[in-house]
């Protein structure tokens, strides 16, 4: 019995070991992005992005915490649901930069960057996940792109119809 015991103890170990260092040849550092080019100046594109209020236009995160009635718009630059805070971290030139908080206390950082062309404004949206080196995590950042991804694009075509609308 002490023998079976210390297989399973001994097997659970190696397993673990395994398993961390498998994890260790994923990135601690994970990015996901998304772009869409605007027919629009990049100042108008800015106003958007940089006004928290006007996201439940076309973020599509904040339209599925709302349709949940669970969205606080603390102020011009801070949002809150009962999963995640967001806050408006800077506004510099053709970046926003922001923090996405979850409620365990987990913080993403999201940007936004615009890179004007001749008649379009590309705008790259992106969240970037820096990870300990927990397995867990660094396995669970494999599927971030598949759960984030399609958002994203949703809220860029969003953006894009809102801001070519007024245009």
């Amino acid at each position: 019995m002490i023998k079976i015991f210390k297989l399973v103890i001994i097997s659970a170990v190696v397993l673990f070991v395994l398993i961390t260092a498998l994890s260790l040849l994923l990135p601690s550092h994970v990015r996901v992005s998304r772009a869409v080019n605007i027919s629009a100046p990049p100042e108008m594109i800015i106003r958007e992005i940089s006004n928290i209020n006007q996201w439940k236009k076309w973020n599509r995160f904040v339209i599925l915490a709302d349709s949940m009635k669970t969205l606080k718009t603390i102020s011009n630059a801070q949002l809150e649901t009962d999963v995640i805070a967001v806050d408006l971290r800077e506004v510099k030139g053709d970046t926003v930069k922001t923090n996405w908080r979850q409620k365990n206390g987990r913080l993403s950082y999201s940007d936004f960057a615009l890179v004007p062309g001749n008649n379009y404004t590309v705008v790259q949206w992106y969240f970037d996940f820096h990870l300990q080196w927990y397995p867990w995590q660094k396995f669970q950042s494999i599927i971030y792109d598949k759960q984030l991804g399609p958002h994203m694009e949703a809220s860029l075509q969003n953006l894009k119809h809102l801001v070519e609308s007024a245009n």
